[in-house]
């Protein structure tokens, strides 16, 4: 019987053990080229079945908002000037081009796009290269070209109308978890209500009046402004999902991630040039309102317009301030818990994607009102540096958790870009990450 004994497993010669040492942490290049190398454009999977890079929730977003899109551009189409659709089209940046029947036509055929687009992606039979750029193309269709001064006004005033039911809820959970200012909190909001009903009931009637059949009769193009945004945002976070995984994703995250601070400070600065102007609405000399801003009704209406200004500085620094990280004592249920990198980044990066669809077509539409409106459109409404920054803020913030859930000692990448020992970036897999430091 042949009892031939297998060679040892490992060498004693100092080559072999010097080739037995650890290797060093992988970067964030080594990731992407590993990522990319596992992910190719060519088929990866068994059968020819691509392992798509865009999360099927968000595929399931694209899919959902192009079939609702092409449902409405088929019934423009069919039934033309039939209902609030040829409206909404008209005040589109495409519609006042080129009219609302072109523009249906190009809503039709993009939405077509992408039902096609996201049901091959959703069967992992499309590269990587493909669905970011037509992700890019239907995400400028959706938001820019079909995107219009309305879309900015319509964000506006719904944050307006909802902001007394935030304030309400601030106000209850201050009096439930802070015993200690409990009694003057209540005093001052039982004082505030009276005096608001005495001296400003009037008032507040005349813009619950107003604001509440306004809303109702403009229900149906509210939701198609929204579906429009909707279209372009999922599509270009499709289309940055994809390129999850590769080396100018990780860099981007990287540097995104270092100057997380001043870009979040920069973003923040967004609002805070029209949240100042409405405040003046509340003096003798208001600013940019002309007679009507002399009525007691408008300028409460400009308060409240105000105050979703001051909203949205104080919710864009929570990227940087500790409670944007863990959940705050006074919050119901998740009280102490950490925030949920999603719970931030998703309505974060949908006002990102809306104010900057909203840049070009405002600024556009005032264009003939001449050089000096267009300027104090720019200053007053800042989207063409708001939207960017907050999206880049974002960005840095998710960066920033992620790099936190990695280990690192101050939360933060290296200078370098690279990776800490044991954390993927920008969704690489762990085995992706395993197989670079192999």
């Amino acid at each position: 019987m042949d009892n031939t004994v297998n060679p040892p497993p490992a060498a004693t010669s100092v080559g072999s053990r010097r080739s037995s040492r650890p290797a060093p942490p992988a970067r964030s290049s080594d990731l992407a080229r590993a990522s990319a190398s596992a992910q190719p454009d060519d088929p990866a999977r068994p059968g020819g079945r691509l392992r798509s890079p865009v999360p099927r929730p968000l595929l399931l977003g694209t899919l959902l908002t192009s079939v609702v899109a092409a449902a409405l551009g088929v019934l423009e189409l069919l039934l033309p000037g039939r209902g609030p659709i040829a409206d909404v089209l008209a005040e589109t940046l495409l519609g006042t081009l080129v009219g609302p029947a072109p523009t249906a036509v190009v809503l039709t055929l993009a939405a077509l796009l992408g039902v096609a687009t996201s049901l091959t992606a959703h069967a992992g039979a499309l590269p990587r290269s493909a669905l970011t750029g037509i992700g890019t193309v239907l995400g400028v269709v959706g938001g820019v070209a079909m995107g219009g001064m309305s879309t900015l006004a319509t964000a506006g005033y719904l944050l307006a109308v909802s902001m007394p039911l935030i304030v309400a809820l601030l106000v209850v959970q201050v009096i439930r978890r802070y015993p200690r200012a409990r009694l003057a909190v209540s005093a001052a909001t039982v004082l505030g209500l009276g005096a608001g009903a005495l001296l400003l009931g009037p008032a507040i009637g005349e813009l619950v009046g107003y604001l509440a059949p306004a809303l109702i009769a403009d229900f149906a193009p509210i939701g198609l402004t929204l579906l429009l945004v909707g279209l372009g945002a999922t599509w270009l976070a499709a289309a940055t999902a994809a390129l999850r995984g590769t080396g100018a994703a990780a860099r981007g995250t990287a540097w995104a991630t270092r100057h997380r601070i001043p870009l979040t400070v920069l973003a923040a600065c967004g609002p805070a040039p029209y949240a100042l102007l409405r405040l003046t609405w509340l003096t003798p000399w208001p600013l940019l309102g002309g007679e009507h801003a002399m009525d007691l009704a408008v300028r409460l209406q400009g308060l409240l317009l105000s105050t979703g200004g001051w909203l949205g500085i104080i919710l864009t620094l929570g990227l940087i301030l500790p409670w944007g990280e863990v959940f705050p004592r006074w919050m119901p249920v998740l009280a102490g818990r950490p925030v949920p990198v999603a719970a931030a980044a998703v309505p974060g990066g949908a006002v990102a994607a809306l104010l900057t669809f909203a840049a070009v077509p405002l600024l556009v539409g005032v264009a003939s009102q001449g050089a000096v409106t267009v300027l104090v459109f720019a200053l007053v409404f800042p989207c063409w540096f708001w939207g960017p920054a907050l999206g880049l803020a974002v960005w840095g913030y998710v960066g920033h958790r992620r790099s936190l859930e990695g280990g690192t000692d101050d939360g933060s990448l290296p200078d370098d870009g690279s990776l800490p020992d044991g954390a993927a970036c920008d969704g690489a897999a762990p085995d992706v990450a395993g197989a670079a430091r192999a």
